[in-house]
């Protein structure tokens, strides 16, 4: 079965790691196990930023 490629939005990746508890870890922890996360240079560098 091949893996989906997603992109997450910038506060989705933030908020997934951030809070534990979250709906957006909930996702970011399925697209990390179950999936293939891909990351644009522009939310790269975003992320980088903070």
């Amino acid at each position: 079965m091949t893996k989906l490629r997603i992109i997450l939005d910038t506060n989705v990746l933030i908020s997934g790691l951030l809070s534990s508890l979250s709906t957006s870890q909930q996702v970011f922890d399925r697209v990390t196990k179950k999936e293939t996360l891909l990351i644009s240079e522009t939310i790269l560098q975003k992320f980088l930023k903070l």
